[in-house]
């Protein structure tokens, strides 16, 4: 994908349209919704994508095509202009992130082949449209839109003579339709030139087949076979069966009447696989062909290039190789040969068995490519794979299939990150894994632990992704998979770590520490980390910070490591945000400044967007302690846009709160700071993400006690140091203390505050938290002594 569009490399000369392209080009500075509508083959993908190329260099953020052609679900809608646009959302509200994300935006979106879903793309547009005012649209489909500012452009055939009486080839090559019909006959047939003979004959067929680009095509292809008074003459006999059959003739009708006449043309293994490939959702190579149409390769490279040769099939090249495309209306004309026949259950099942097959070697392969090639090989198998689960989702008798399928996309999905897809299939394919005879598999195993990880983004720390992960480890246990235990013993950390659980979390890790140097020690580096992030929750802040340094000291980079993100993330991105809160908390802010700076050159070199947004969700915490307000509003931004993009749940609150802290620094006065605070809490109570909660609740009651609400200041700080203990997060403890020290002094209560602050200092002083032993310190100096005024 080029950087600031996603058209295809080279398209088809476009003939005869210039005047129209022009026209809808001067149309987008006026129209932010233009709709090209017209008859299948008519040519709107060709003028859409002629459009769309103008704009290139025009637009700040780009121009980018979504092609709706091989979606079925409606309910994907607003996904499949996500991803095409470069957002990859994992929470469940695709539209409302998309909304966002393009709020500011200035970009064309090129939407294709919309008619079969109009109504559910009508209601993506509209808030779009809304919300993101810079953003303009070009939609191509067979009816209008009916969105309010809709340009509606409905596309002619090609201009062909009225008549071809005395036509001379000369008069004849004005008319863009014989100009088509030409230029492709001569590439199928290198001697052909169209003479004074010839150009009535031409003139006749494109006048018969209404200019209608693609029908013109099919037609000139057959030149080299019948020769152009042979073309003429089948043609007209299509038609007059068609018309004592149906009673006339539409532009839908003249198509598929060429359609049909090309179909029946070709010998019966070439309409088997044509047949057979139509299943495809969209591109695909030559391994699928042969296995749908259930041939052998040599005889299926022979076949494609004859359908090629016919303009039934376009031809691509990518990274991977060569792909095939059948055009969407000759898809659908024979997906129509192909309903209820013999052959399409068949079909269906090779196609979903290839997918599935395809997907699993996927997985394996996954170590050993970069991610970018990966994707190149097997992301266009994501339509398939929905199509896949649609047609065996629809059938009991392909339950085992399904099961399969979606156990085989779990790498896919994440690599596209498509996590709230996936948790419907994963739910769905759990739901019927007794019945399949595949309870405690490893299979279900797989299932599983995908599930936990896709509530865990998409609805937070909620007890169905327990649930999950435990029902995963315990099956890993069972078949000795020590892979598996290692992931779901770090993912079950992961849930009572950040769940208000550390004590649960350290004793996980514990396990996964004993697990990995036995069996595997190349984890044992992912191990230590996440307990050191247990050491600080419960205040062991020294030994956290030792192993740290003494990983940094050991071990190099692992961005360049296939299986870095094996994990979920970067360790070295990891291992940065902990030693930088370690130090800031031993009392060395020079050195966590450093770290976290390297933090975040570590995140961007990483180039992953989960790494990066934890460098950011960390460091914005150690920005405020150090005092860089402005450094600390900016990396809220960028974890904001982070979260925007890719909908990582648990991060958002992280935002708010740092954006309240911020705002009660620099508007002491004003209610804005609790107010944001306060919703930060909220947020962090729906994700389920109670890690550091006692701390956050006790900013906010600072923030409450500046703005005079001493009351509410007082109750929110008890509960904060309640939940401490309870949670057993003593690492803020201190902290908490000194603002309930401040909340007396406030009112007067001044020995009151003294007690509480030597009390902090204390508790300081006894897990080594020099930086908040230091503003105890400084704020019991200001404690008015007794005698004084």
């Amino acid at each position: 994908m080029n950087e600031r569009n996603n058209l295809p490399s080279s398209t088809t000369r476009v003939v005869g349209r210039r005047d129209v392209v022009d026209a809808l080009h001067g149309e987008m500075r006026r129209s932010r919704l233009i709709s090209i509508v017209g008859a299948g083959g008519i040519g709107k993908t060709t003028v859409a994508l002629a459009v769309a190329e103008r704009a290139i260099g025009e637009l700040r953020d780009g121009v980018w095509l979504v092609d709706f052609a091989p979606l079925r679900d409606a309910s994907l809608v607003p996904s499949a202009i996500a991803s095409a646009t470069g957002l990859t959302v994992h929470a469940g509200d695709v539209l409302a992130a998309l909304c966002r994300y393009l709020r500011e935006r200035e970009t064309l979106l090129v939407l294709d082949n919309c008619e079969h879903m109009a109504a559910e793309i009508a209601a993506c547009i509209g808030p779009i449209l809304a919300e993101a005012p810079r953003v303009r649209l070009v939609t191509t489909s067979r009816v209008a839109l009916d969105v309010a500012g809709e340009h509606v452009h409905r596309l002619a055939g090609l201009a062909h003579p009225a008549s071809s009486s005395g036509l001379t080839a000369g008069e004849a090559r004005a008319y863009p339709a014989i100009e088509l019909f030409v230029e492709r006959a001569g590439e199928r047939l290198e001697s052909f030139v169209l003479d004074d003979e010839g150009a009535p004959i031409v003139a006749d067929i494109c006048r018969s087949l209404d200019g209608i680009a693609l029908a013109i095509e099919l037609a000139a292809m057959r030149v080299d076979v019948f020769g152009l008074a042979g073309v003429r003459k089948e043609l007209d006999d299509r038609f007059r069966l068609l018309a004592g059959r149906r009673g006339g003739l539409e532009r839908h009708r003249t198509l598929a009447a060429t359609l049909e006449w090309s179909y029946d043309l070709l010998a019966a293994n070439e309409a088997h696989v044509l047949r057979a490939v139509s299943v495809f959702a969209g591109a695909f190579r030559l391994d699928g062909a042969a296995i749908v149409a259930d041939v052998a390769e040599a005889e299926a490279t022979t076949i494609l290039a004859r359908l090629a040769g016919s303009s039934l099939l376009s031809v691509e090249t990518d990274p991977a190789g060569t792909t095939y495309r059948p055009l969407e209306t000759t898809r659908a004309y024979c997906l129509e040969r192909l309903a209820g026949t013999d052959d399409e259950p068949r079909m269906r099942r090779r196609h979903a068995e290839h997918v599935a097959a395809v997907l699993e070697r996927a997985s394996t392969e996954w170590e050993q490519l970069r991610s970018r090639d990966w994707g190149a090989v097997y992301g266009l198998l994501r339509d398939d794979l929905r199509a896949a689960l649609a047609w065996t989702g629809a059938l009991a008798t392909q339950r085992d299939l399904r099961i399969r399928l979606t156990a085989a996309g779990i790498r896919l999905w994440n690599h596209l990150s498509m996590t709230d897809e996936s948790r419907h299939h994963l739910t769905r394919a759990l739901a019927d894994i007794v019945d399949a005879g595949l309870e405690g598999t490893a299979l279900e195993m797989n299932l599983q632990l995908a599930l936990a990880g896709a509530i865990l983004y998409t609805r937070g720390v909620v007890p169905e992704a327990r649930v999950a992960m435990r029902r995963a480890l315990a099956i890993s246990e069972r078949l000795d998979d020590t892979d598996f235990r290692l992931r779901c013993l770090r993912l079950i950390s992961t849930y009572e770590l950040f769940g208000g659980e550390p004590d649960a979390g350290i004793r996980t890790l514990e396990s996964f520490l004993s697990l990995a140097s036995a069996e595997d020690p190349t984890a044992m580096a992912e191990g230590e980390t996440h307990l050191g992030v247990g050491e600080i929750f419960v205040g062991r802040l020294e030994d956290a910070r030792r192993r740290m340094e003494r990983l940094r000291a050991e071990r190099s980079q692992d961005f360049n490591d296939t299986r870095f993100a094996r994990f979920q993330y970067s360790n070295s991105v990891n291992e940065l945000v902990v030693l930088c809160h370690a130090q800031w908390l031993t009392g060395s802010p020079d050195a966590a400044a450093r770290s976290a700076d390297l933090t975040l050159e570590y995140a961007r070199e990483a180039r992953h967007e989960l790494s990066s947004s934890i460098a950011l969700a960390w460091v914005c915490l150690v920005d405020l302690w150090l005092g860089r307000q402005a450094e600390a509003e900016r990396h809220a931004d960028a974890l904001d846009e982070l979260v925007e993009r890719h909908g990582i749940v648990t991060w958002r609150p992280i935002v708010s709160f740092v954006r309240g802290a911020l705002a009660t620094l620099r508007h002491a006065g004003s209610d804005e700071g609790p107010r944001i605070l306060e919703r930060a809490i909220t947020e962090f109570r729906a994700t389920g993400h109670r890690a550091r909660l006692p701390y956050y609740l006790a900013v906010l009651a600072e923030a409450l006690g500046k703005h005079g609400r001493l009351a509410e200041a007082e109750t929110t700080a008890g509960e904060a140091a309640a939940l401490a203990v309870a949670q057993n997060e003593r690492w803020c403890l201190p902290e908490i203390l000194r603002i309930q020290a401040g909340i007396h002094a406030a009112r007067g209560e001044h020995r009151e505050a003294e007690s509480l602050l030597r009390q902090a200092i204390a508790y300081a002083d006894d897990i080594g938290a020099r930086a908040w032993r230091g503003r105890a310190e400084a704020e019991l100096v200001k404690m008015p002594r007794p005698g004084s005024t």
